[in-house]
């Protein structure tokens, strides 16, 4: 299947609502990091992940042979070996090293907030960065390390340009375990099915329903300040799901320049977005009532 329709920031989407969720949710993201940096280009990388793309996408979109080269990130093989130590499958692995990302924010407290933004892996871990996309990189890198395959998700919510603190979405993971995908949030969540296996996104996607059957050993897992009620926003309407394949391979074949954070980039960014919505999606989304 060609999926090149359904990459980047204007994909194609069934939905015009989808379409305009992409767009400005890219709108703003794009506008957070340096042009051409690894959390920049993700969004010309992405692909959507809809019905027509699933099967594709789960069958041979994300290679599965994702070599690294032993010695070449030092940082992070003593973190990958210290975390799976005397752990023997890739389902406790890959919990392990969920929960380590999950509380980089505690491990590494950093008390004026964010320096900057983007940044290698093993920056964004000293920085202790609490920004979801980062986070993600990060346990990305650290599951190809431990021989695990995996890959970006994306879930772009749609702004409520009303409320200042509308967020713009979340970044998670795909870890491939056990023969499937499984979905990896690294606020420390991942769902269990009815036949102990986990769920991947496109699991949730179909039966969101999964979200609120999940044992309490699952549930221990999840961050102090996680919440299912988020969760459950990620998987209704009119969320759009992305797909990034990130590879330990390419390092070198992205840009981790700094962006320093001011309120300045955050407002034009929401002013781009915000602009989208008033202009070119006037009559598919709902209109902001406060001109702010």
């Amino acid at each position: 299947m060609d999926l090149a329709p359904y990459t980047g920031q204007h994909a194609r989407c069934q939905d015009p609502q989808h379409a305009a969720v992409l767009l400005e949710n890219t709108t703003y993201s794009m506008s957070v990091y340096p042009r051409g940096t690894v959390d920049h280009v993700f969004f010309h990388q992405a692909v959507v992940l809809t019905e027509e793309t699933a099967e594709a996408l789960y069958r041979d979109f994300t290679p599965l042979d994702q070599p690294y080269t032993q010695g070449t990130r030092v940082f992070l093989e003593k973190i990958v070996d210290a975390v799976t130590a005397g752990l023997e499958t890739d389902r406790q692995k890959a919990i392990a090293l969920c929960d380590w990302v999950r509380d980089i924010p505690r491990t590494y407290p950093n008390l004026h907030g964010e320096p900057f933004h983007g940044g290698a892996e093993e920056e964004v871990i000293r920085k202790g960065s609490n920004m979801c996309n980062e986070m993600a990189r990060v346990l990305a890198i650290l599951a190809q390390i431990a021989q695990i395959p995996s890959r970006y998700i994306g879930h772009m919510t749609a702004f409520d340009f009303d409320d200042p603190n509308s967020g713009s979405g979340h970044g998670v993971n795909e870890l491939y375990i056990e023969g499937a995908w499984t979905y990896f949030d690294i606020r420390g969540k991942f769902f269990q099915k009815s036949d102990g296996q986990f769920a991947s996104a496109w699991d949730l996607i179909r039966n969101p329903s999964i979200i609120d059957k999940q044992p309490p050993d699952v549930l221990s897992h999840m961050g102090r300040s996680a919440s299912l009620d988020v969760t459950r926003e990620y998987f209704s309407p009119p969320t759009v799901h992305i797909v990034v394949n990130y590879l330990a391979a390419d390092h070198a074949k992205y840009d981790y320049s700094w962006q320093y954070p001011s309120n300045a980039l955050y407002q034009r960014g929401r002013d781009n977005a915000r602009r989208l919505r008033t202009t070119k999606h006037k009559d598919i989304l709902p209109q902001p009532t406060v001109r702010v």
